[in-house]
């Protein structure tokens, strides 16, 4: 299968950028007119190189529709201005193409700045204070840009991911935005008054995680929790009513192979104990979670699944790997190796659906390692058996003393090894 490799970068805009004095070196000539710029106009974008057209942004993958990239979520850029207004621009503009043909490390100062604040009238940001910007004509100019929170509202936001994020604007703050330092394609340069026109992307990475085939009022929500190699993380609902639906920022170098598990439970009542779930989330990809990856999977309490997990631009939406990763969350029984039990769950199933039908008992076959990983019939065993041929006193005597409760164990992983040698010594 061919797949497409898509590019974000920053595209600049410029009238008259070929006015300013520059050697072929682009040493300045410090006689030369120097192009006026108001101020920079910011935007999330991403193009795709092989036509040289806008990626298409969407929110749906594998037949499930997210909210990321839509209005519902916070991030898109959609709600980038009117969200991030009171947030911070470093911005910097580099000779690409010194007398060693290298990109110098010290920015143009005269064209640079950092803490830039927004002008709503421009609709751009600007140096604070203000400062006329003054561009050169660089022939392999490079541009680096930051947008951060307010440091005064959010210090360490450029440093350090917040663990609880369930308010907006905490969880806003987490999403940095960046141009990583690069030269600006030759193609990108047209008349555009006096604005430079940069696209940024997602400096860090994001889950974005929904329920389905729930009553979302059987799920207590503020249990749901996002564990993340040991540490707790609360995500951001998306909506008070509705789908129930959750985004978490996380920082891009955690290695992907840390361990990820969504925990939550049920709503409980006099007759009902609550059910607690842990479904582990195997993202399979190698090295780390990446900027400007989307991590998309739902959750299915009912069937204990989770769907396959779609890694995606931030930005786009497209497909980041050129296959979706299936994971499954279906719990591992452990049991007497080579031997088979049979569950009985507090759903009372029968084998013909009826209600005085025969009970329907799950048989679990456990292998040489006395291991079985396998769709459970229930939330919740009442009963193991060691036949299918049962007696009324069965049902007395091998009636679990404290029923168990699946999801309640650590990665899905239910040790039944010495429950059942007590019932069957």
């Amino acid at each position: 299968m061919k797949h497409k490799t898509l590019y974000i970068y920053a595209v600049v805009l410029i009238l008259g950028f070929n006015v300013a004095g520059c050697d072929k070196n682009d040493n300045i000539d410090v006689n030369g007119d120097m192009v006026e710029i108001d101020g920079v106009a910011l935007g999330l974008g991403g193009v795709d190189l092989s036509s040289g057209t806008e990626a298409t942004t969407r929110a749906s993958v594998g037949g499930i529709d997210y909210a990321v990239n839509t209005n519902d979520d916070p991030t898109s850029n959609a709600n980038l201005i009117s969200n991030r207004s009171g947030w911070k621009l470093d911005f910097s503009l580099y000779n690409g193409n010194d007398a060693s043909g290298s990109v110098e490390t010290t920015p143009y100062a005269d064209a640079s700045f950092t803490g830039g604040v927004y002008n709503t009238g421009t609709e751009t940001w600007e140096p604070s204070p203000y400062k006329q910007l003054l561009f050169p004509n660089y022939f392999k100019p490079h541009v680096e840009a930051w947008l951060y929170p307010d440091p005064t509202s959010y210090p360490d936001a450029k440093t350090t991911v917040v663990q609880d994020q369930s308010d907006e604007s905490d969880f806003l703050a987490q999403d940095i935005l960046y141009r990583a330092k690069s030269v600006l394609p030759e193609n990108a340069t047209e008349s555009f008054g006096k604005k430079l026109s940069v696209q940024l992307s997602h400096q860090r990475a994001m889950l974005n995680f929904k329920f389905q085939d729930i009553v979302r009022e059987d799920i207590n929500e503020v249990t749901v929790k996002v564990k993340v190699g040991g540490t707790d993380y609360t995500p951001y609902s998306l909506r008070a009513a509705g789908v129930l639906e959750y985004m978490l920022i996380l920082p891009e170098d955690t290695p992907a192979a840390t361990e990820i598990i969504v925990e939550y439970e049920t709503v409980g009542n006099d007759l009902l104990q609550p059910i607690k779930y842990k479904h582990k989330v195997n993202l399979g990809i190698t090295g780390t979670l990446g900027s400007n990856n989307c991590y998309c999977f739902a959750l299915s309490p009912k069937e204990m699944t989770i769907s396959p997990v779609a890694v995606i631009n931030w930005v786009t939406g497209e497909p980041v790997l050129g296959e979706y990763v299936a994971v499954t969350a279906y719990p591992t029984f452990k049991g007497p190796k080579n031997q088979t039990f049979y569950f009985y769950y507090d759903n009372k199933l029968t084998v013909d659906g009826t209600l005085n039908g025969t009970p329907k008992l799950h048989e679990i076959s456990f292998n040489n390692d006395g291991e079985c990983t396998i769709k459970p019939d229930g939330r919740i065993i009442t009963h193991i058996f060691n036949t299918n041929s049962l007696s009324e006193a069965d049902w007395v005597e091998y009636k679990l003393a404290e029923p168990i409760i699946l999801g309640d164990a650590e990665k899905m992983y239910i040790d039944l090894e010495t429950i059942i040698n007590n019932l069957y010594p």
